[in-house]
């Protein structure tokens, strides 16, 4: 039976761009070392942040609960996508929902709802916090494009998603301990929103210079 000569031709270019590699480390090794730069986020969260009661809101156990949430859930995105990298080892899309989900129930599950007094205000304020997201996810999703981007996705906009998922997951925890303000609305508009349109954009960047072997 005749070879297709477009798998010929993907076979030669494979073979012509073979080249000596270094082998990656384990998925769960290189958690740990993203992990290691979050914790650095984080501190850097409570150094500067703008919330004046902050020792009192760790003494709650809501509150807590709320941020081991939110990074309990970029945890599993960011092993999602180390995962993702390695071929056979992908998760699927359940993963990445339960994630984004759990992270925005911790968010509003026990904020008080109010209304809004001065849109001016309100707008604001939630620039402020986007901004603050904006900075705490980007070198982490910077570190984590590039660690999976090393591996060999086959689903590019997946594993794009778990790595936006990732990064705005614990940047939302970063903000949550830095802004003074724990209204349902505010939360939902400048918290979590950010969470999935990051997802979302880093599913597309995913699409764009992940799928390597589909391109080939």
């Amino acid at each position: 039976m005749r070879t297709p000569p477009s798998h010929e031709r993907l076979l030669a270019r494979l073979i012509a761009d073979a080249h000596p590699v270094r082998p990656l480390w384990a998925p769960h090794s290189r958690l740990a070392l993203w992990l290691a730069l979050q914790t650095l986020t984080l501190g850097v969260a409570v150094t500067v942040g703008l919330r004046p009661n902050l020792g009192d809101h760790l003494r709650r156990p809501l509150f807590l609960l709320e941020l081991g949430a939110l990074i309990a859930a970029g945890v599993t995105a960011a092993a999602l996508a180390l995962r993702a990298a390695v071929p056979g080892m992908a998760g699927g899309r359940v993963g990445l929902t339960c994630s984004v989900l759990l992270g925005t129930v911790a968010l509003l599950a026990h904020e008080p709802a109010a209304s809004v007094h001065s849109l001016q205000g309100f707008v604001a304020n939630g620039t402020q916090c986007v901004i603050c997201m904006l900075a705490f996810s980007a070198l982490p999703w910077t570190a984590l494009f590039v660690a999976v981007r090393r591996g060999a996705p086959l689903n590019g906009p997946g594993a794009g998603a778990y790595t936006g998922a990732a990064a705005f997951l614990f940047a939302a925890a970063a903000v949550r301990i830095a802004c003074p303000i724990d209204e349902e609305l505010h939360l939902l508009a400048w918290h979590v929103v950010p969470i999935a349109m990051g997802t979302a954009l880093s599913a597309v960047a995913g699409a764009r210079w992940l799928e390597r072997w589909d391109h080939a």
